[in-house]
């Protein structure tokens, strides 16, 4: 499975082999072939923005925006799942508002986004609870990998599930 990744911003320093390797494992985790490709960005509230009035006609910033691939292959040897789009500005004041550390907010939006274009959803209550369900089983899975440090092991729900309540 690869995972291109394009680091537009500068806010938040990102270990990009961490972030690749936690992409990997929640694409495993939800099936995708060995061929897959996803590609991942990691930009300002500005190139966000644009994209979110251009695609879904909000004139505003957003967190992650998820873009399925419509096709189901665009090279014989790659299967395209998507992109996943994320601002690290709003993922950074969103970090500060929930008092926990960015990084945990950037895996937050990256489970979110990827969980997306597996086709979850969140616009019923029921999808809401099973995505959120799906979140937090994908937590468990990176901090029983040790691809990801809880801030607090002793947590329940997990901040990925706290997060969201609030």
């Amino acid at each position: 499975m690869e995972v291109l990744i394009n680091n537009r911003q500068k806010k938040i320093k990102i270990n990009l082999r961490r972030i690749r390797s936690i992409a990997q494992e929640i694409m495993k985790f939800e099936g995708a072939p060995e061929n897959a490709e996803l590609s991942l960005v990691f930009c300002d509230d500005d190139f966000i923005q644009k994209l979110n009035h251009q695609y879904l006609g909000n004139n505003r910033p957003t967190d992650v925006l998820s873009f399925p691939m419509e096709e189901p292959e665009f090279e014989q040897d790659t299967t395209m799942i998507g992109d996943v789009v994320i601002s690290t500005d709003t993922a950074s004041d969103q970090a500060f508002k929930m008092h926990h550390s960015e990084e945990l907010e950037i895996v937050f939006l990256l489970t979110h986004g990827l969980l997306h274009l597996f086709g979850y959803d969140h616009i019923k209550k029921t999808d809401l609870i099973r995505m959120r369900g799906r979140e937090d089983t994908i937590y468990s899975l990176l901090l029983e990998k040790k691809l990801f440090k809880s801030p607090d092991s002793e947590v329940k729900p997990s901040p990925l599930i706290e997060r969201s309540e609030k």
